[in-house]
């Protein structure tokens, strides 16, 4: 059989042991809009009777599918809140981290090209063997101060 929806008129083929016969609370695929359908021979007899039963079938459905939606939305809230507070962890010990292995990466990378260098940067072998030094310094001073 097939069947319109009342509100936008899309057609739908449907199998006629699907409806029974009281009818069904049926979807509309395109629309989303819900509607009691019964068979046509039927109507008359079924919607003076079920009018009312089929109204609170629907109130029920779309109760259940509202408490449905709501938990949903809950369960994003609370998982989106969890993302929120891991993001806000970052603190000035992750930049401090981020600025030293960036300057070893740099120290690395001007001591593996310091031949290059050296027509750009005249003494390069100077400057490193100091910042060698500088950085020796720093460490034992911290070594020092821990004990």
């Amino acid at each position: 059989m097939i069947i319109s929806c009342p509100k936008c008129n899309k057609k739908f083929e449907l199998s006629d042991k699907l409806i029974p016969e009281n009818g069904r609370l049926l979807q509309c695929g395109s629309c989303s809009h819900q509607w009691h359908y019964t068979s046509t021979s039927k109507i008359k007899l079924i919607n003076e009777i079920d009018s009312d039963e089929s109204l609170k079938k629907i109130e029920k459905i779309n109760h259940k599918q509202k408490i449905k939606k709501n938990k949903t939305n809950y369960d994003l809230n609370i998982s989106n809140k969890k993302q929120t507070q891991n993001q806000k962890k970052v603190g000035f010990l992750s930049y401090l981290i981020i600025v030293f292995i960036s300057l070893i990466a740099l120290i690395i990378i001007s001591d593996t090209f310091k031949l290059f260098l050296a027509t750009f940067i005249p003494n390069i072998d100077f400057y490193l063997s100091s910042l060698y030094e500088s950085l020796k310094d720093i460490f034992l001073f911290f070594k020092d101060l821990i004990k």
